[in-house]
């Protein structure tokens, strides 16, 4: 998908992609909601649910409903920082869930014997590690190509985010856990039930959650570290 441009203007605009104007039309619609943090949660989900967007797109995703939301702010005179943060936290805990949701596919498709292979496997779960990154970089972007107060304040979200985390990476990293530790959802006495092919699935899936989970905490620690020093 394309990336969100900026305008001559310091705003933001999206090129010719159909979906990414509809998401950005709806996000700016949203700022004049009295709740907006419901209604970012809202439509993010069901562009995710009806797979208008995937989360592969997830960079095309937060910054075309970022974007959407701080034109829409800007354009009815709206609070720009507390309207953003409502907005960011409604996508994230959209964004949250489908990962979720995607990790209790990869563990169901494993119970009921579905083959891996290796690399797919692993890009599947990198790609679910990867989302707040992926959110951060997106609001980066998103400050970078626009202007005034946007800017601003995009950038501020995405700092304060790097130190805080997301809710997306909460649940990222429990939803690796549970693959992690054996695929907890088939439970001991569940799993002594399978088919060989299902318990191999299983397996693989929890050593191949346990590495990824290991470098996902590895990588946090030092980025905690850096931000002592």
């Amino acid at each position: 998908m394309n990336d969100v441009n900026t305008t001559a203007t310091g705003g933001t605009s999206i090129p010719e992609n159909t979906q990414l104007v509809q998401l950005h039309d709806e996000a700016a619609a949203a700022a004049s909601a009295p709740d907006l943090h419901e209604r970012v949660r809202e439509l993010t989900a069901r562009v995710l649910h009806e797979r208008r967007m995937a989360l592969n797109d997830i960079r095309e995703l937060v910054v075309a409903i970022s974007s959407g939301v701080g034109s829409g702010l800007t354009s009815r005179g709206g609070e720009m920082k507390d309207g953003l943060k409502q907005a960011i936290a409604g996508l994230d805990e959209a964004v949250g869930s489908a990962a979720q949701a995607a990790s209790y596919t990869l563990r169901e498709a494993a119970t009921q014997g579905q083959s891996f292979k290796d690399n797919e496997l692993k890009a599947s779960l990198e790609q679910l590690r990867d989302l707040e990154g992926q959110i951060v970089e997106a609001l980066k972007q998103a400050a970078s190509q626009s202007g005034g107060k946007l800017k601003e304040e995009l950038g501020y979200l995405s700092d304060h985010l790097i130190i805080s985390g997301t809710r997306t990476g909460e649940q990222v990293r429990e939803a690796l856990q549970q693959l992690a530790n054996g695929v907890k959802a088939s439970g001991a006495a569940g799993r002594a039930g399978l088919s060989e092919s299902a318990s191999t699935a299983t397996e693989r899936l929890s050593l191949v959650a346990s590495g990824i989970l290991e470098a996902l905490s590895d990588s946090l620690k030092r980025q905690s570290e850096r931000l002592r020093s």
